[in-house]
């Protein structure tokens, strides 16, 4: 979920790019990428995988002048292509503000689009969420290409809610800044309705001039009337009240228990005499021995809490390591680029709510959310020996 600091006059979006696998989506990325002012973006940061360009890209902060009056931070993110990644998708999925769809135009690729856009569907449906209410737009790529299908076909198959929708040539940047353009205007306007009327933020839902975005990272004077870009459809959507605004975590799935942990740390009754704080720095040791205590007279809600925030501070002292310029805001993915499985963090979440919810937890589980938090230290130190 966005976040905003009145003070700082800052807003951070969380902007997610979904679609087949080799669609575009990592080319999009990295034509945004490489095409804006070194001053207006960040490190980007991919995962590969064996049969796919990426697991998720970093962020790309931006800063939008007025009329808006406030700086404006986007992260920018993509999920693998392949089903095999489906965990990945969820994780990334989580708290997102808005959603760019990029379709592959090629005639036999209409069935993974189709296939794509359901489990996006499916993804979100298990976090209590919609698509009809989460801020929106379609790139309908690979327009250059040979035996495409044309435009208004799949928009007719793809595009349920009339979202704005651009055709795009992503080795070549055309309408790429366009589509970012409008998704961060629809997701701003999104914003705008989850906000209370005292909350003293800017009006976000003024209009938000669209050509200002290439000049903001490109240097370029606005042109609006030379965007040399195939604009399908200016929809914006409309949905009454946004149930994506407040939706909790989604729950790990069935095939990523936390118990898969085989090996959990071994503690004794009362404060252990090996403790593992010695692996933290001195200033969170007895924040560790809090919480081994807490275990050991299995107090495991507040043993839980304890790791919460334990695993706060590594996700930010990692981000710090990683060379970008804001940690991203969304814990979850510090995991996947530490090396570790998303879906481990997905399970501790799990847990961590089952426990606020008075729920008898398992003492195996509690130990393995511990060797979980264990893990995630050894492999954030492994970032300063590397």
């Amino acid at each position: 979920m966005a976040s905003i600091n009145p003070l700082a006059r800052e807003l951070v979006l969380k902007i997610v790019f979904y679609g087949p696998g080799l669609g575009g989506k990592t080319t999009t990325l990295q034509h945004i990428h490489d095409m804006a002012r070194p001053e207006h973006r960040g490190k980007m940061v991919s995962l590969a995988t064996a049969v796919d360009r990426t697991l998720y890209f970093d962020f790309l902060p931006l800063r939008v002048p007025k009329p808006l009056g406030l700086g404006i931070r986007l992260q920018l993110f993509t999920v693998p292509g392949q089903v095999y990644y489906n965990s990945t998708r969820k994780l990334v999925l989580t708290g997102a503000d808005g959603l760019v769809f990029v379709a592959d135009s090629q005639t036999a690729r209409q069935d993974a689009n189709l296939e794509s856009l359901e489990n996006l569907v499916e993804n979100l449906r298990e976090q209590k969420r919609d698509l009809s209410d989460l801020p929106h737009v379609f790139l309908y790529n690979k327009r250059d290409l040979d035996d495409i299908l044309p435009v208004e076909e799949m928009e007719r198959e793809l595009n349920l809610y009339q979202a704005p929708s651009f055709a795009t040539i992503a080795t070549r940047g055309t309408g790429v800044f366009e589509g970012l353009a409008r998704i961060l205007k629809v997701s701003l306007a999104g914003l705008q309705r989850t906000l209370p009327p005292d909350s003293g933020t800017p009006d976000l839902s003024a209009e938000f001039p669209e050509e200002i975005l290439p000049w903001v990272l490109r240097g370029e004077q606005p042109t609006p009337s030379a965007r040399g870009v195939a604009i399908v459809s200016q929809n914006v959507l409309e949905a009454p009240e946004p149930r994506w605004s407040d939706a909790p975590p989604p729950p790990p799935s069935q095939e990523v228990p936390l118990t898969d942990i085989s090996a959990a740390p071994t503690l004794t009754s009362g404060r252990p005499g090996l403790s593992f704080a010695a692996l933290w720095p001195e200033t969170d040791r007895e924040l560790l021995l809090e919480i081994e205590a807490h275990l050991a007279a299995g107090e495991y809600p507040r043993a839980l809490e304890g790791m919460d925030v334990v695993l706060s501070r590594i996700f930010a002292s990692a981000g710090a390591l990683l060379r970008t310029n804001d940690v991203p805001r969304e814990p979850a993915v510090i995991p996947l680029l530490l090396g570790l499985s998303g879906t481990r963090y997905l399970a501790f979440r799990s847990l961590l709510r089952d426990a606020r919810a008075g729920l008898i937890l398992e003492e195996r589980s509690v130990l393995a959310a511990y060797a979980f938090v264990l893990e995630v230290r050894l492999a954030r130190d492994r970032l300063t020996l590397g």
